[in-house]
């Protein structure tokens, strides 16, 4: 089983060639369990379409709430800035725990992209992507996820360790897109190296 688990954890993290981070995943969807993610990205990477945007630092935050029934409920908001424009994205997920370690999830993700260059616009988009997360025994937590949508494509690979019984450190790298997000049908990209921190309770 450990095996197998591995061997799915390894594709899914090839699979970054393909909705935006979730930090630490909360590995017990029982009722009540819940993670509290908070970060920055150190620096951010921002396009709006070819046109590289000055770097500047990006912030992010979210929870995920166990429900029982091997179902968890997700939030997630993010702020990708840089100078020229920025957009700030909500999502809404619903996961499904299918194995240990690997999760299935399907949502909703409203961005909304502002820019003095450019003419910003408001985009909303249905989900659906994995996660899945691995222990190294005594070292870190390998976790990632990837997912697309109607209007948003990405994925992010992380590690995890814990340094008190609840509390996590992150470190992750994310590519982020979001379709016809700009006038002209231009695209909003953003990518880079997000640092955080997980509570759990």
């Amino acid at each position: 089983m450990k095996k197998s688990l591995s061997l799915m954890t390894a594709a899914l993290l090839a699979l970054g060639l393909s909705t935006t981070a979730f930090a630490s995943p909360l590995k017990n969807y029982d009722a009540g369990h819940v993670a509290i993610d908070a970060g920055v990205t150190l620096p951010s990477s921002v396009k709006g379409d070819n046109y590289k945007m000055s770097k500047s630092n990006s912030t992010y935050a979210g929870a995920t709430v166990g429900i029982g029934s091997n179902m968890a409920l997700n939030y997630k908001w993010n702020n990708y800035k840089a100078d020229e424009a920025k957009t700030r994205a909500q999502q809404f997920n619903l996961m499904y725990k299918v194995l240990p370690g690997l999760s299935a999830y399907a949502g909703y993700l409203h961005a909304d992209t502002s820019s003095d260059s450019f003419s910003g616009k408001t985009k909303n988009s249905g989900q659906v992507g994995l996660s899945a997360a691995y222990d190294i025994p005594l070292l870190f937590t390998v976790w990632g996820n990837v997912g697309v949508g109607t209007k948003n494509a990405g994925y992010e690979i992380g590690v995890s360790k814990a340094i008190f019984n609840n509390v996590e450190l992150n470190a992750s790298y994310y590519d982020q897109k979001f379709n016809d997000a700009f006038g002209d049908d231009k695209d909003m990209k953003a990518k880079g190296v997000n640092l955080g921190v997980t509570v759990k309770f």
